[in-house]
């Protein structure tokens, strides 16, 4: 009898395509033995995928995060993205776990817990090739595939249509950066990073593309790099526009001083992102 059963499962979760072999952020492959039925998502992109794979029902916790999707508001947190409980994941007997990276995710796998974390070392994504190969490396870990892949299609079209208009435009000269408070130091973005990526693909030249990363620079070298159009997180807009330093700003002075939602940069929503830039740098050409 137990035979019978075992060779039924056996030939329920071939049909499935399970067992899977997936790549994580190391270059490991882990082995996912049968669909997850009970996913923790310990940062939003995750809980977006499978929110926006058909699998948001399978999420029993995450993190805190107000970038979570909607969908998970009402589910169990384990403390933050960068902290989370080790004993709160453990107890909501999770069969995947999405997102862990250090010594939290040493100890799970210690626990025996499968856990995946995708994009480059670390789990970090540098810009939209990551975001679409995290959402097929999910949706093939969870047994969604082709909803994954569809999913990548329609973020790749919209990406292809938005590039299509604003190619022929002049390049605007922008600067995306971070600045926690008027006439503050800010944190520019440089070359390697997904916004940097955005910038280009949405017909701007970035003031500071020959720096890497993001470093700060003083409210000098801002200034005379004076870029037409600022782009910064929402909540940091009066930053910029409350600084008596940057009030001679070329953008300041036009009023293009743009919030751009950081958190989305690299998400399922990084299609949308991306006309937002490219409305803030060629305001119209993007009209229906």
């Amino acid at each position: 009898m137990r035979t019978a059963i075992a060779l039924v499962v056996g030939l329920a979760l071939m049909a499935f395509g399970f067992p899977v072999s997936v790549t994580d952020d190391l270059g490991r492959e882990i082995v996912i033995p049968a669909p997850p039925e009970r996913i923790v998502a310990l940062l939003p992109l995750y809980a977006e995928i499978l929110v926006d794979i058909g699998a948001g029902e399978r999420i029993v916790g995450v993190a805190d995060s107000p970038n979570n999707p909607p969908e998970v508001a009402d589910l169990p947190t384990v403390g933050s993205s960068f902290s989370p409980s080790l004993e709160a994941i453990v107890a909501l007997e999770p069969d995947l776990v999405l997102g862990a990276w250090g010594e939290v995710r040493a100890r799970l796998e210690g626990l025996g817990l499968t856990v995946l974390t995708v994009g480059q070392a670390g789990g970090w994504l540098t810009g939209i090739p990551d975001v679409l190969t995290a959402i097929r490396t999910v949706g093939e870990a969870v047994g969604n595939a082709a909803e994954a892949e569809a999913l990548c299609g329609r973020i790749a079209e919209a990406i292809v249509r938005i590039e299509a208009v604003v190619l022929p435009l002049p390049r605007v000269r922008v600067a995306f950066l971070y600045m926690s408070a008027p006439d503050s130091a800010p944190y520019v973005v440089g070359a390697g990073t997904p916004e940097h990526e955005l910038l280009l693909r949405a017909g701007g030249e970035n003031v500071f593309g020959d720096l890497s990363g993001y470093p700060q620079v003083s409210l000098e070298e801002l200034i005379l790099r004076d870029p037409e159009v600022i782009l910064t997180d929402p909540a940091q807009v009066d930053s910029v526009l409350g600084s008596a330093l940057l009030s001679g700003l070329a953008a300041v002075q036009s009023g293009r001083v743009y919030g751009i939602q950081s958190s989305q940069v690299v998400s399922t929503r990084v299609a949308e992102v991306l006309r937002q830039v490219a409305e803030a740098l060629h305001p119209g050409a993007l009209a229906p």
